[in-house]
């Protein structure tokens, strides 16, 4: 048997031919392979070709979190590592800053940090030289207080009062995250009357707080201020927006 690549004849072993080459620039490369065996019983040659092709590309790594080139604290942020021209499993991946930490393998990572800053993924391996990506680390978003569907406005007398509490609503917030309240200050202005407050703790209306609410009538006012909420990842609550709700 006798084999060629190219018009250039190989060494054969065992029915066994190897080839291999070296490139200097990328792109799509073709070879011609022709094969020529000689039949034992007949002693005819017949020649077989075929041509091939094979794609060089550059080694190149990319490292993307999944939703956006943020970490959040207190939440599972996906990152995926993309490196052309190296095997996943040849990959070495390792991160620092912001106290993140990577778990995970291959191509699919989780990364979770816990202090606001810059954090880094190294990724080498594979005769990849080391390359670094920096992405920010911040806290959740602040969460908009509302009640019902609404953070403030006329509202009617029935929908208030069917109401059992103030929630923490992360709008357009691409993760799987909730925000608790932890309380506020509730402040009932009847008309021609004193204001009358009450500190409220926890989302939930106090029995103070309910009948405050129970009290409402067209032309009232009620006040949410001092709204406070923690999100996963804060060590302490953090204050939000008020609202200011007028029966209607």
């Amino acid at each position: 048997m006798i084999v060629k690549v190219d018009g250039k004849t190989l060494d054969v072993e065992n029915g066994v031919a190897d080839y291999s080459v070296s490139t200097s620039s990328t792109g799509v490369k073709k070879y011609k392979v022709d094969i020529t065996l000689t039949n034992p019983t007949t002693g005819k040659t017949e020649t077989y070709s075929e041509d091939f092709e094979y794609e060089v590309g550059r080694r190149s790594v990319t490292v993307s979190a999944d939703k956006m080139n943020v970490f959040y604290i207190g939440v599972d942020n996906p990152v995926s590592v993309v490196a052309a021209g190296v095997s996943s499993n040849e990959l070495r991946v390792s991160g620092s800053g912001g106290g993140l930490k990577l778990k995970g393998r291959g191509n699919k990572y989780t990364a979770t940090v816990t202090t606001p800053g810059v954090s880094r993924i190294s990724v080498s391996g594979g005769g990849l030289k080391a390359t670094s990506f920096e992405f920010r680390a911040k806290r959740i978003p602040d969460p908009m207080a509302m009640l019902g569907k609404s953070s403030g406005g006329p509202m009617g007398n029935g929908e208030f009062k069917a109401q059992g509490g103030v929630l923490a609503i992360l709008d357009g917030f691409d993760f799987d995250a909730r925000c608790n309240i932890q309380g506020f200050n509730l402040t009932y202005v009847a008309k021609r009357q004193d204001p009358v407050p009450v500190a409220n703790k926890g989302p939930a209306y106090s029995a103070q707080a309910k009948r405050l609410v129970q009290r409402a009538k067209p032309g009232d006012i009620y006040y949410f201020d001092n709204v406070r909420a923690r999100c996963p990842g804060d060590k302490a609550g953090r204050k939000i927006n008020a609202m200011v709700f007028t029966i209607k």
